[in-house]
């Protein structure tokens, strides 16, 4: 079931992006996976802001395409959390964390609905 269209999930990936960004400076993480989460805070902004969508601000990059990065991703983010990340526990249970909620929005949004 599709149940978050293109506009919500344009503000999600706001939101994703500004919480990677901010989340180094609430939760305590290595400075590895500090840097790591900034880093891919500011690379989601500008996917999002490049992605044909409402929220897309140059819309250059399909929908479809901004799905299937986000999926490589939350893969990405799983296989971190076991490696580089698994020595720090809470820098383990964040990425994990991360890649889980990017995986569930990408198996409820819907990249094929029509973009206004």
């Amino acid at each position: 079931m599709k149940i978050i269209n293109p506009k919500i999930h344009a503000i999600l990936d706001y939101v994703v992006a500004l919480f990677l960004i901010i989340a180094p400076n609430i939760i305590a993480l290595s400075t590895t996976a500090a840097t790591f989460s900034m880093v891919l805070g500011g690379i989601h902004f500008l996917l999002t802001l490049f992605t044909v969508f409402k929220g897309g601000a140059v819309k250059l990059v399909p929908f479809p395409v901004h799905g299937f990065i986000e999926l490589v991703v939350s893969f990405s983010l799983a296989a971190l959390a076991l490696t580089v990340f698994s020595k720090h526990m809470t820098d383990h249970f964040y990425y994990a964390g991360l890649a889980v909620v990017m995986f569930i929005v990408f198996i409820l949004t819907d990249y094929k609905a029509k973009i206004n």
